[in-house]
């Protein structure tokens, strides 16, 4: 139904479109001057008098056009309309972000929120995977910073310079920099500069005791 109001709004924007194109060009067909009153709102009703015969036809159908227009974006087809466009620019945003981090060699306080909150998050959605009647568990395991290449693939706890953590899975490592997919964050790598790294704990599995 929502579709169905949106295609309705674009189809009657183009009929009072075609409707109003029909005016204008007839208006220069058949004279200069009121060709470009034709082109102007308000003012071309001016030329329409003169032009009346030649483009009555095309006139109605662009007020059932409008008509038709206004009645599906009031019906509801302005919020789809605006829905769909927030979407697509979420998705824009978001690999712009990644390519903006890597290019500047962004610290992790730019790809990362609270330090805390993601933190218990993160926790909650890795607890999950635990089963019912647990053979084992997952536990983080401290190693020291220089190994990190050891760990592309593996999920990580990394806490920086500046006590925020951040955990995820290690996608790539470069001299200078790690870059960290965030749960929840599927296909969005988050740089961090290696330098700012404190701590590495790496996840593990225990036997459950």
């Amino acid at each position: 139904m929502e579709l169905a109001v949106l295609i309705a709004a674009v189809v009657g924007i183009v009929l009072f479109a075609l409707s109003y194109l029909k005016f204008a060009y007839e208006g220069f067909r058949y004279h200069v001057i009121t060709g470009f009153l034709a082109l102007i709102p308000v003012i071309n009703l001016i030329a329409l008098p003169t032009l009346w015969d030649r483009t009555y036809r095309m006139l109605i159908v662009g007020i059932i056009g409008l008509a038709i227009a206004a009645g599906a974006w009031f019906a509801g087809a302005d919020q789809t309309f605006w829905g769909y466009w927030n979407r697509s620019h979420k998705q824009v945003a978001s690999p712009a972000l990644s390519s903006g981090s890597n290019n500047n060699g962004a610290a992790p306080t730019a790809g990362t929120a609270s330090g805390t909150s993601n933190t218990q998050a993160d926790n909650n959605t890795y607890s999950s995977l635990l089963p019912s009647k647990a053979l084992y568990r997952l536990d983080f395991e401290t190693a020291a910073p220089d190994q990190i290449k050891a760990f592309v693939g593996r999920i990580v706890r990394i806490t920086n310079s500046e006590h925020e953590v951040t955990i995820g899975r290690i996608q790539s490592v470069t001299p200078a920099s790690v870059f960290i997919e965030r749960t929840g964050s599927a296909h969005i790598a988050y740089e961090m500069v290696l330098s700012n790294i404190k701590t590495v704990e790496v996840m593990v599995k225990r036997e459950a005791r």
